[in-house]
């Protein structure tokens, strides 16, 4: 009788330990979400990535930040202003995508009004802050 409780007890404790704990899961998922999104962060363009992001749409190529009060003005250009690793390139979307490989972005954020506000008029229409792993 005792060696069958024996057995039970040493088969419960094999189980447990082979099973593991839901926290170790839950950790493994994430660290495999985040590997899969590491490796799927080349694949994907820069002008996808920005174009993805909330209120930026893509007119005549060139990604813009819709507002609800926009302005039209044919003179001027309705780009955002881009910024990159806090320093300022400029309102061409050309010239930043020439100077940042989309595998090495690490975050994209939109500022418009009160946010981009900091920047001046040269952020009256957006700015996209670009941060980049250094």
């Amino acid at each position: 009788m005792k060696t069958r409780t024996v057995v039970s007890i040493l088969l419960g404790l094999i189980v447990m330990y082979s099973c593991g704990s839901s926290k170790s899961k839950d950790t493994s998922k994430s660290e495999l979400k985040q590997e899969l999104t590491e490796k799927n962060r080349g694949t994907v363009s820069l002008l996808d990535r920005i174009i993805q992001l909330p209120g930026v749409v893509l007119r005549n190529g060139n990604p813009i930040i819709n507002k609800t009060a926009n302005s039209i003005n044919a003179n001027a250009t309705e780009e955002p202003l881009y910024i990159l690793n806090s320093y300022i390139v400029g309102s061409s979307f050309r010239s930043i995508n020439a100077l940042v490989d989309s595998f090495n972005v690490k975050k994209i954020k939109v500022l418009s009004s009160v946010e981009a506000a900091e920047y001046g008029s040269r952020a009256a229409n957006g700015v996209i802050r670009i941060t980049t792993y250094q």
